[in-house]
């Protein structure tokens, strides 16, 4: 059995080892559906007082007066195409797992094993290895059936606007939770309310799980509004936005931080660009 096919083994057997879930369920212990997400019981989460993790990207840290994101916090990874977006949340999975913190990340549109090999042939990210220590999960899950289970349960309710989701399986509690991407979510649903109401879900789901969670939009190069929708980044605790910005004869790039809760932060564009490495953040000092 050659490598790759001993490390969908091992997930496979992760995946049916542990179902997490978030509230009471009606199924049968053990089971999982795919079209649902996110689902962790408040009991086995830890609630610890309020702390920060870095995300380890570059300088990014340092745009932030307590240098990290709070856990339990969700902020919205946003730009037009070629920015960045998904190395960024990548590069803080990576970084994160090399430093003994757990990542997930969550694909609604490219495979895993094509995540993995573009990571490590530019950057040299090896993500295989990582997982095989059991410290980071790439799954993907069909954004298409996630809403068909969404509005077809919505169409039943007559009361409550909460869903009732069903569970879905994770290898492991993480630190991190980066998913790629809510436009490609959105897309799937016949209805935008629909959409709405299922994304304040997963905001609150996200929350009680603890971990530093990032989620990836997309937007025009020159953004009026931050997300396909225009209520993710309401929902969201920080906005990074990322631009790719056209000055004379060619395109530089530029990374603000647009919103962040409860904390100070740079309110000035920095300049990035992306190389061998990842995010390289030109950025030295705090002016908060």
């Amino acid at each position: 059995m050659d490598e790759e096919s001993k490390l969908e083994e091992k997930l496979s057997k992760w995946r049916k080892s542990r179902v997490i879930s978030f509230g009471d369920d009606e199924e049968a212990p053990g089971e999982a559906a795919e079209e649902d997400i996110l689902r962790l019981k408040p009991k086995e989460v830890s609630r610890a007082p309020i702390e920060t993790l870095p995300t380890r990207v570059s300088s990014f840290d340092k745009l932030i007066k307590d240098g990290g994101l709070e856990r339990g916090s969700t902020t919205l990874v946003t730009g037009g195409c070629g920015t960045g977006k998904t190395t960024f949340c990548l590069q803080s999975i990576y970084h994160g797992a090399l430093a003994g913190e757990k990542g997930i990340f969550i694909s609604f549109e490219e495979e895993p094993h094509k995540v993995k090999k573009h990571m490590v042939k530019n950057y040299g990210w090896d993500f295989d290895a990582l997982e095989r220590q059991g410290m980071v999960a790439i799954v993907k899950f069909d954004p298409t059936k996630i809403a068909r289970s969404v509005e077809g349960r919505l169409a039943e309710k007559t009361g409550s606007l909460r869903i009732k989701f069903r569970k879905m399986e994770l290898p492991f509690v993480p630190d991190r939770i980066a998913i790629d991407s809510l436009s490609a979510l959105s897309i799937g649903f016949e209805a935008e309310e629909n959409y709405r109401k299922y994304l304040r879900e997963l905001f609150e789901t996200l929350e009680y799980n603890n971990s530093v969670n990032l989620v990836i939009g997309e937007t025009e190069q020159d953004p009026q509004l931050y997300s396909r929708t225009g209520v993710e980044e309401f929902l969201a605790d920080g906005v990074v936005v990322l631009y790719n910005m056209k000055t004379d004869k060619r395109r530089e790039n530029a990374l603000e931080l647009l919103k962040l809760r409860s904390c100070a932060h740079e309110k000035r564009m920095v300049a990035y660009r992306l190389g061998n490495k990842g995010f390289d953040i030109s950025y030295t000092g705090g002016n908060y």
